[in-house]
């Protein structure tokens, strides 16, 4: 390691966090939707996540599902692994 003389270093703190949000739900009435006909629960989850994009939505304002969906206000919102630092380098002359 060099023994030169160390004349000024930047100083800064670094955050970092995982942000959870879950929005309002909107309730599809299987009956309503004749490709989820006949499916079990895991292939309807799987269906939707794969094809809301393509699926009619429950109110005439919006396209289609997943824009209903991303339209629905946030009632949830949860932070985890949050993690903080002081950090510093060296800043070169």
């Amino acid at each position: 390691m060099s023994e030169e003389k160390v004349g000024v270093i930047d100083v800064y703190v670094t955050e970092s966090y995982t942000t959870w949000l879950r929005r309002e739900a909107v309730q599809l009435d299987v009956e309503d939707y004749p490709e989820l006909e006949g499916k079990t629960f895991e292939e309807i989850q799987a269906y939707v996540e794969s094809n809301a994009e393509e699926m009619k939505a429950t109110n005439d304002s919006f396209d289609n599902l997943s824009e209903q969906l991303w339209d629905k206000d946030i009632e949830r919102e949860k932070i985890n692994d949050e993690d903080s630092a002081i950090n510093i380098s060296l800043k070169w002359n």
